[in-house]
C-alpha cells in the first residue's frame, strides 16, 4: 500500500514526459510540414508560369509567315517593258511609251525587293498594283480594243484638201489586239499579287503583335 502513492506519482510523471515529447514533436515538424507545402506551392506554381509561359510562346509562334516569292512580277514588268518599247505602232511616239516602261521597272524594282524582313514593301507594292491593274483593266484594254483597225488612212479629214487614202496595216491591228490581251492579262495578274501582297503584309503585322502579345502576357507570369 505503501508503494501506490509512489506508483501514481510515476504515472503522472510519465504522463507528463510523454505529452512533452509529442508537444516537441508537434513544434518540431510543423514548421518542416510548412516548409514543404510552401515548397510544394511553389513548385506548382512554378511547373504552371513554365507551362503558361511554353503555351504563349507556342500559340504565338504556330503562325509563322511563309516566305512570298514575286519574282513572277518581276518578269512580267520586263516583258512589258520590252514590249512597249519594241511594239510597232506608228501612231505612239517613244515619248508615249516611256512612262509606262519607267513605271513597269519601278514595280520590277520593288517586287524584288519585297522580302518578310521589311513588310512595308508588302504594302507599297499592294498600292502600286492596284491602280496598275485597274488601269489596265478598264481603260487600256477596252481602248486598245476599240482602235485595233487592220488599216491606216491618210487625208480625209475637215481640214485636210486631200483624198482620203486607206492602206492596210495588218502590224497595227493584230498589235493593238496583242496589247489588248496583254493589258487584259496584267491587270488581272496585278490585281492577284495586289492580293496576295496585302495578305502577306497584313499577316506579318498580325504575327508581329501576337508575338509582342505573347511577349509581354510571359513577363507578366513571371
Amino acid at each position: 500500500m505503501q508503494n501506490a502513492p509512489h506508483n501514481r506519482s510515476s504515472y503522472w510523471l510519465l504522463m507528463i514526459i510523454l505529452l512533452k515529447i509529442v508537444l516537441t514533436a508537434a513544434a518540431i515538424s510543423t514548421p518542416q510540414q510548412m516548409k514543404l507545402a510552401n515548397l510544394k506551392y511553389e513548385a506548382q506554381t512554378s511547373n504552371v508560369r513554365a507551362v503558361s509561359q511554353h503555351d504563349v510562346w507556342d500559340s504565338a509562334l504556330t503562325s509563322t509567315t511563309t516566305e512570298v516569292s514575286f519574282l513572277p512580277v518581276v518578269y512580267i514588268s520586263i516583258f512589258n517593258s520590252v514590249v512597249n518599247i519594241l511594239r510597232p505602232d506608228p501612231a505612239i511616239i517613244w515619248q508615249a511609251r516611256l512612262p509606262r516602261v519607267l513605271w513597269e521597272i519601278c514595280i520590277a524594282f520593288v517586287a524584288k525587293s519585297a522580302n518578310c524582313k521589311q513588310p512595308s514593301v508588302y504594302l507599297l507594292l499592294c498600292l502600286m498594283m492596284v491602280p496598275t491593274a485597274l488601269v489596265d483593266i478598264f481603260i487600256w484594254a477596252p481602248s486598245f480594243a476599240m482602235f485595233a483597225d487592220f488599216e491606216t488612212c491618210t487625208g480625209g479629214s475637215f481640214l485636210s484638201l486631200q483624198p482620203k487614202i486607206c492602206v492596210s496595216d495588218y502590224a497595227k491591228g493584230i498589235g493593238r489586239l496583242f496589247v489588248t490581251v496583254q493589258s487584259l492579262f496584267t491587270g488581272v495578274f496585278y490585281l492577284f499579287t495586289a492580293v496576295v501582297s496585302w495578305t502577306t503584309y497584313a499577316e506579318i503585322r498580325d504575327t508581329s503583335i501576337a508575338k509582342k502579345n505573347a511577349y509581354a502576357m510571359a513577363n507578366a507570369l513571371q
